[in-house]
């Protein structure tokens, strides 16, 4: 059964800057979008609507290795790629089948999976290869 979420041009606001970007931004980000359209609205009011629309499952909260919490609101199954490095959070969308699989693999337990939450960790292409050619001229001197 659907839960009736009440609207509030607050939560509208949030969720269209959620919605339009790919950018995976913090709630201070979402807070210096909303005061565009907004300039009355709080921060705490941008966290408590942030808070309330992940548990609501409409937004996804993506956390950082420094336990940095970014918010998605792309909400069609996809996993993310978080950068160690520069901190960057890339999007990365696997096939139906290997989603289907993953998902059917974990139900054989008897689990019922609502969504899935998947985060790979490691070097972005830019800062692996950044870090190659460093590491590189360093051999070289």
């Amino acid at each position: 059964m659907a839960v009736k979420i009440r609207q509030s041009k607050q939560r509208d606001a949030i969720l269209a800057i959620l919605r339009q970007s790919t950018a995976h931004p913090t709630a201070e980000d979402v807070y210096k979008q909303a005061r565009e359209e907004l300039p009355d609205i709080s921060l705490g009011t941008v966290y408590r609507n942030l808070n309330f629309l992940a548990d609501h499952n409409l937004i996804r909260r993506v956390k950082t290795k420094d336990n940095t919490v970014h918010f998605d609101g792309n909400m069609t199954p996809h996993y993310h790629f978080v950068c160690e490095n520069c901190g960057q959070i890339y999007d990365i969308f696997p096939t139906t089948d290997t989603t289907a699989k993953l998902i059917s693999e974990v139900e054989m337990t008897g689990h019922k999976v609502h969504y899935s939450s998947i985060n790979f960790v490691g070097l972005c292409a830019e800062c692996a290869n950044t870090l190659e050619v460093q590491e590189h001229e360093l051999k070289e001197h």
